[in-house]
C-alpha cells in the first residue's frame, strides 16, 4: 500500500470516530437537561435559551430552565408601577 493510500484511510477512519463521538455528545446534552445538576452545569458560564431572555425584555419569564439554572444574568420581570402624569 502507498504512503498516500495509508494517509487517506487513516483520515476516513478519524472522520467516522468523529462523526460517532459529535452524535454521542449530542445524545448526552440531551440528557443532561433533564436532570437539575445537569441544567446547573450546563448554565454556570451561560444561558441555555438566549432567545427567551432577549425576547422578554432581559427577563427569563417562561423559561423551562430557570427553577434549575445559576446563570449571573438570571431574572424575572420586576412589577413596574404606573405612572399617572395627568
Amino acid at each position: 500500500m502507498k504512503k498516500k493510500y495509508r494517509k487517506l484511510e487513516q483520515l476516513k477512519e478519524f472522520a467516522k470516530s468523529y462523526k460517532s463521538s459529535e452524535t454521542n455528545l449530542n445524545n448526552n446534552k440531551k440528557n443532561l437537561l433533564k436532570s437539575k445538576e445537569g441544567i446547573a452545569n450546563l448554565t454556570e458560564s451561560s444561558c441555555i435559551r438566549p432567545d427567551i431572555y432577549l425576547d422578554n425584555a432581559r427577563n427569563c419569564d417562561g423559561c423551562p430552565y430557570f427553577d434549575h439554572c445559576i446563570c449571573s444574568i438570571k431574572s424575572l420581570e420586576k412589577k413596574r408601577k404606573k405612572n399617572n402624569y395627568e
